[in-house]
Formats: C-alpha cells, sequence, structure tokens
C-alpha cells in the first residue's frame, strides 16, 4: 500500500535537489587579498616633542565572539599604521604616546525565520560591530613655547554590518577588510576624527607648518612592538635603541597654522568622537 505524498515530504524532497545540483555546480571556494594601509600621503600631525611612543592596550582574545584575529588585516595593524605614518616628533623635549585601546571585531548571530520561505531566500545570519579607539598622550612637550606642556586627545568609533548566511568565507573576509577600510577611511572615518580631537585639544603643541626640524639625532621614536608584545611604559626606551628619523622638506605655510582648517565642524552637540574635519593630502 502506497503512502500519500504531503506537501512537506514534496519540499522536502525538492530542497534536496536543489541543494544537489547546487553542490555540482559549486566553484572552488576563493581566497581574499588585501591591500596594505598606507597613511603617508595625508597630513601629519607634527608635534612639539622629542619622542613618539605607541602602545598597544588592546589584547584580541582570538577566540569567538570577536573575529578581528581573522580579517585578513587586523584593525589594530591599521590604527599602527595610522600611528606610525601621521604622528610625529618635531620638537626637542617630551613624549607623545599613541595608545590603542580598543580594535575589535565581533560577531552577533541572529535568530533565522522557519518555515518554507527561508528555504528559498538567504537570510541575514551574522551581525559584525567594529570598535576603533585611540588616544594621545603628550607630556613635558612644547619646548618650542617654554615646555611643560601636558595634553590628551581621544578618538572613538564603531561600525556595524550585517551578512546573509549565503555568504563565502572569501566574502566575509571582504566585508571585514571593506568594514575596516571604511572605519578608516571614510569621512567620519577614524583618520578624520583623530585629526579632529588633536586640532582641538593639542592645538598648542602642534608644530606650525615651515617650522625647521630639529637635529634628527635628538628625535626618536619607538618602534612599533611585534603583535602581542608587552606595552613599553610611557618614556621608557626601546630596547634595541632611539631610531633616528630623517628629516622631512618643510611644507608651504598656510595664512593660519595654529587654527584648524576650514571647515572643521564638531559632531552633533559638540559631543567628542563625532567630528566632520576632512584629512588633506601632504603637499610634496
Amino acid at each position: 500500500m502506497q503512502r500519500p505524498v504531503t506537501a512537506a515530504r514534496l519540499v522536502a524532497a525538492f530542497a534536496a535537489v536543489a541543494l544537489l545540483a547546487a553542490c555540482a555546480d559549486e566553484a572552488p571556494p576563493q581566497s581574499f587579498t588585501p591591500r596594505p594601509f598606507d597613511y603617508s600621503h595625508l597630513t601629519p600631525l607634527k608635534l612639539d616633542v622629542a619622542r613618539v611612543e605607541v602602545v598597544e592596550a588592546y589584547r584580541a582574545p582570538r577566540m569567538p565572539p570577536n573575529m578581528d584575529h581573522r580579517a585578513p588585516i587586523e584593525p589594530r595593524v591599521a590604527l599602527l599604521q595610522m600611528a606610525r605614518d601621521r604622528v610625529q616628533a618635531w620638537g626637542t623635549d617630551g613624549v607623545a604616546t599613541v595608545t590603542i585601546t580598543d580594535a575589535a571585531l565581533v560577531e552577533e548571530r541572529l535568530e533565522r525565520s522557519s518555515g518554507i520561505a527561508s528555504l528559498f531566500a538567504a537570510q541575514p545570519s551574522e551581525r559584525y560591530t567594529l570598535r576603533l579607539a585611540i588616544t594621545l598622550d603628550v607630556q613635558n612637550g612644547g619646548a618650542l613655547r617654554g615646555g611643560g606642556i601636558n595634553g590628551r586627545a581621544e578618538a572613538r568609533i564603531s561600525r556595524t554590518r550585517t551578512l546573509n548566511d549565503d555568504a563565502t568565507l572569501a566574502d566575509r573576509e571582504r566585508a571585514w577588510d571593506e568594514m575596516v577600510r571604511q572605519a578608516m577611511d571614510d569621512p567620519r572615518g577614524m583618520n578624520v576624527e583623530f585629526e579632529f580631537q588633536v586640532r582641538q585639544a593639542l592645538r598648542s603643541l602642534l608644530v606650525p607648518e615651515g617650522t625647521i626640524r630639529p637635529n634628527p639625532a635628538a628625535v626618536e621614536v619607538q618602534d612599533l612592538g611585534a603583535p602581542g608584545s608587552r606595552p613599553a611604559p610611557a618614556g621608557a626606551q626601546p630596547s634595541s635603541g632611539p631610531r633616528e628619523l630623517t628629516p622631512s622638506a618643510p611644507s608651504p605655510a598656510p595664512a593660519n597654522p595654529a587654527a584648524p582648517p576650514a571647515g572643521l565642524q564638531p559632531g552633533p552637540g559638540g559631543t567628542p568622537g563625532m567630528g566632520t574635519l576632512g584629512t588633506m593630502p601632504v603637499q610634496r
């Protein structure tokens, strides 16, 4: 005696056939190769200090729900590159310490709908949240203005993106890379926000354009430590000794170098972390 064919069995059979066909036509997985980060074309932040140190206070958990360690280029690497390319020692006394306090990319699993429609359409399955935060502390800087000047600037932003359940590994890697690059580079990204906060909080420590850089032997920079290395305390000398910096040719001076560029606007209500100043290319 034959058993009646129910609608549920028909749907299950159709889904199985579709799955087999998809597997047969599926192309081999593709890898995603990111391009390196580089911010040397942006306006450098020349500080009246003798040394710049970079500290990684953020430590990636390297386990779910954190995904920053699986990104093609980790978010902390982008912040390290920004610090290396943009924060420059241009004085004879004092220390500027750049501290990376957050660089997390966190995954949140979303609840998926059930039913026949869910078998035929992709659904949102994961939401990713990227958090970037960095501080710049200056101690005993400002030798050009008498010395002994301290100050702090802090920048913080976040981004989110949702992916569907049909995203491949290459799709996810591409999405993570795009999140980091947009968070660093877009008009409300970290490069813009960091510059805005530095020009607001440390204006008196910014060296005017056209100022001759001191003898490079008197200017030191701490090399960026390897991932997972213990942060060096502020003011400490690197174990390998200071690295000399090559002087750069001065750029033409604007009308009022101490003031922020035109178009500088604070965010809604003047809230820190919501600046809208655009970065400018370096004048070679």
